[in-house]
């Protein structure tokens, strides 16, 4: 039967190239590649269950024309030698062997290189601009911002001419498409911006001119790789800072490209990569909604009409893609996340079993890894990046079954039971409460974050498919896990909440933030929330948003606006709540807050309740007990009993667990 996303997979031919389906893989650099920018067997693995599940366009991002002066990431791939080609012809070959168009993006950061991945030479763009990135940086180094270059007219054109011969080397290695890089303030977006181009020559001032350094690139490139060769090109359709290039300036440059011939698909994002709070708006974050810049690209298909139109960011699910598509919004749909966490999703959708991808919650647990300079990953997919260790992405059944006993059904729990019934273990599950779910269950609650709800329903229906027995509603006591004769013991039985450590604390009318979030407990009118932890700030918005009066005490102050403590603090005040920074409790009373303000005094807070986040402690109970009811090494503590972190590696841990036994 022939899938209900009748849009999704209707094919479509550019310059004699036939793509399969309408969806592409956004641009991904997972530092995966050597130091030197060569593309390794990892890399390759972390990108080959997304060409064999279906998706007709995988982009390899940030690749560097010229990678000794213009990284901006620990690794990326480089195009700027031959050397490269014997990698990069490999990555296509297997691409090919999926038919899966590869494609990879050719940029250059300019102004945002990062001088220590350089050798601190200096970076380099069309103004001699220092980026906000290098003051933060100068100032956690203790010294002085190393200082910007203005590009001679020389230099612009010998890094053009990077740019070719670097589209031209992917060409010769078997690619039949790249993407230039025009947006995010890299060094293309640089020109056209006017808060990074101050120039008075012939590639400054008016829309003309700062397109100007982009728009030679692409010419130089058409002509180099040819008529057979498709070129995508990415743009910001609005920076969205106030000094920056919005929309109705984009659409005048975007015609300039379309009148010029050169490109044959416009990838449409916003915001900028250099000014962090502006970076959310091409990688938006848990609390932000879903297609955030699918207008942008539905209105520049009522004006473009030689080029093909792609959009990107947020758009989360293929019934949005579907969508996206019927209504003639875009031409191509871009993902980054969500086929990480399910590469399958194209495969899935063609069965029409669209109930069985593994959605993206956009918990944030990629980035922070990329943060710490680690390889990417996924939070809700373990198994991404472990081709050759798990046979091409899936369990390898155990060569005998087992009885494994878990204990505690949270996210940890339950991807610890899944993959242990695929290796074809008995598993019996031991949850407390009268459900599974754990904290999943009020991670998506009121409407705050739908990625993270629709992960939290799939994941109760992979467990309840699983075919895990389930005990529900008890702790279980040591005599009743021994009775079952565990060969292996999975303990995930989670964390408690972190109790402010004041008089009052054991009120009735002082709970856990997240009890509101679940529904376990109403609060009243007027309510004040102690900590700035994600569950605080997400209780405060929630009920903000109901009407109520709320106060946020933290000891911290305001977080980074591009950051998701940032994001939650904008909606708080937006909702009209209000955020007291600097402030500690001293005393929860019957009818409000005692606390000591940011000078030391103290002040009282009327309020009916008292909400408190504030952190959360491991639940050690019987674990030393428990550990030995099964052979030692056959039992494994997991997740936030272990040390309370977040989501993924509760994932991680439950999928490893069940995989070691």
């Amino acid at each position: 039967m022939a899938s209900i996303y009748k849009n999704v997979f209707t094919p479509l031919e550019i310059r004699g190239l036939e793509y399969k389906n309408r969806i592409e893989m956004a641009p991904v650099s997972p530092n995966y590649p050597s130091k030197e920018g060569y593309i390794t067997d990892g890399f390759i693995d972390f990108f080959r269950p997304v060409c064999r599940g279906g998706t007709a366009i995988v982009t390899l991002g940030n690749c560097s024309v010229e990678l000794a002066r213009s990284q901006d990431e620990p690794r990326q791939v480089g195009l700027d030698t031959d050397d490269y080609i014997p990698g990069l012809s490999r990555f296509a070959d297997m691409g090919d062997s999926y038919g899966c168009i590869v494609s990879a993006e050719v940029n250059h950061s300019g102004l945002d290189a990062m001088p220590e991945y350089n050798n601190w030479v200096n970076p380099e763009g069309p103004s001699p601009i220092i980026m906000e990135r290098e003051m933060t940086n100068a100032r956690l180094r203790g010294s002085e911002p190393i200082p910007s270059l203005e590009m001679s007219r020389e230099r612009i054109k010998e890094i053009q001419q990077m740019y070719v011969d670097g589209a031209y080397r992917l060409k010769r290695a078997g690619f039949k498409m790249c993407m230039l890089h025009g947006g995010h303030t890299n060094l293309i977006g640089q020109f056209s911006s006017p808060i990074f181009n101050k120039r008075t020559d012939e590639y400054g001032g008016s829309t003309e001119n700062r397109a100007r350094f982009g728009m030679e690139i692409a010419e130089a490139v058409r002509k180099k790789c040819g008529e057979d060769f498709v070129i995508e090109m990415r743009f910001s359709a609005d920076e969205i800072h106030p000094e920056g290039m919005h929309f109705e300036e984009t659409k005048r440059m975007l015609r300039m490209y379309e009148d010029q011939g050169a490109i044959d698909i416009m990838n449409i994002s916003a915001g900028t990569h250099s000014i962090l709070a502006y970076f959310k708006y091409w990688f938006p974050g848990a609390y932000q909604g879903q297609m955030i810049n699918v207008r942008y690209a539905a209105e520049l298909k009522k004006i473009i009409k030689k080029c093909k139109i792609t959009t990107v960011a947020g758009i989360s699910n293929i019934q949005n893609a579907e969508k996206i598509l019927s209504e003639g919004y875009a031409d191509f749909v871009a993902f980054g996340r969500p086929l990480m966490s399910d590469p399958d999703m194209l495969r899935k959708a063609a069965h029409n079993e669209g109930e069985s991808i593994r959605p993206c919650s956009r918990c944030g647990w990629c980035t922070d890894r990329m943060r710490g300079r680690a390889t990417l990953a996924c939070g809700m997919n373990p198994k991404l990046g472990r081709e050759r260790e798990l046979c091409a992405g899936d369990v390898f059944k155990a060569p005998q079954s087992k009885k494994i006993v878990i204990i505690g059904a949270g996210p940890g729990g339950m991807q610890a039971a899944i993959t242990a019934r695929e290796r074809g273990h008995e598993v019996v599950v031991f949850e407390k409460e009268k459900q599974p779910g754990g904290n999943l269950l009020s991670c998506g609650a009121k409407g705050l974050k739908n990625e993270m709800q629709a992960y939290c329903d799939y994941m109760l229906k992979a467990f309840e498919k699983s075919g895990a027995e389930l005990i529900c509603g008890k702790a279980p006591t040591p005599e009743e896990i021994s009775a079952l004769k565990p060969d292996g013991i999975i303990i995930a039985q989670g964390a408690v909440p972190r109790v402010p450590d004041v008089p009052g604390a054991d009120r009735e009318n002082a709970f856990w933030a997240a009890d509101c979030l679940s529904g376990k407990r109403e609060a009243g009118k007027t309510v004040a929330v102690i900590g700035g932890s994600y569950v605080a700030l997400e209780a405060a918005v929630a009920l903000a948003r109901e009407g109520k009066s709320v106060t946020v005490f933290k000891r911290s102050a305001t977080p980074l606006q591009m950051t998701m403590h940032g994001a939650l603090y904008e909606m708080l005040t937006s909702a009209s709540g209000e955020v007291k920074n600097s402030c500690k409790a001293v005393e929860i009373r019957a009818d409000g807050l005692v606390y000591e303000n940011e000078n030391g005094e103290r002040e009282f807070y009327p309020c009916d309740n008292v909400l408190y986040g504030i952190g959360m402690e491991p639940n050690r109970e019987l674990i030393d007990t428990i550990r030995r009811l099964a052979p030692e090494s056959s039992c494994t503590v997991i997740g936030d009993c272990k040390k309370p972190r977040n989501i993924g590696d509760a994932i991680h841990e439950g999928f490893n667990a069940a995989l070691n036994i």
